[in-house]
């Protein structure tokens, strides 16, 4: 329980804060990188992303973006902290699902997200698929 808890926890920031994952990464421990799938050198250590995994990941992330444009409504009208963690828990589990469905696995998403924010290649070719 304490590992989905952990989970959540670093989706929801990966995706509330899509414009800063390298700092979220930079700000975990190493074991906790590992787990989630952030390797501790850097992004660039990373695989190459194949056509089939920005093409999935460009998925995703349309719909996570759709997820977190909707929760952003939701919580301007939460009526108290219990019901905004409520509705976050919510979007967490549908941003998951969402991933999930193109058949990509959170850390590899995470991982693409990250490297979209420094790498103008990988920006370009997943320009194709929008």
């Amino acid at each position: 329980m304490m590992n989905i808890k952990k989970f959540s926890a670093a989706l929801i920031i990966a995706t509330m804060t899509a414009g800063v994952p390298v700092a979220m990464a930079q700000s975990m421990d190493g074991a906790t990188q590992q787990q989630f799938g952030e390797p501790q050198g850097a992004a660039q250590a990373s695989a190459p992303v194949s056509e089939t995994d920005l093409e999935k990941f460009v998925g995703a992330e349309k719909k996570v973006n759709e997820i977190r444009e909707d929760l952003t409504k939701e919580l301007s009208s939460a009526g108290d902290q219990q019901e905004a963690q409520k509705l976050q828990m919510g979007a967490q589990k549908e941003m998951v699902e969402a991933i999930q469905d193109q058949e990509l696995d959170i850390p590899r998403y995470n991982e693409i997200a990250s490297r979209m924010q420094t790498d103008m290649e990988l920006r370009e070719r997943a320009q194709q698929f929008n």
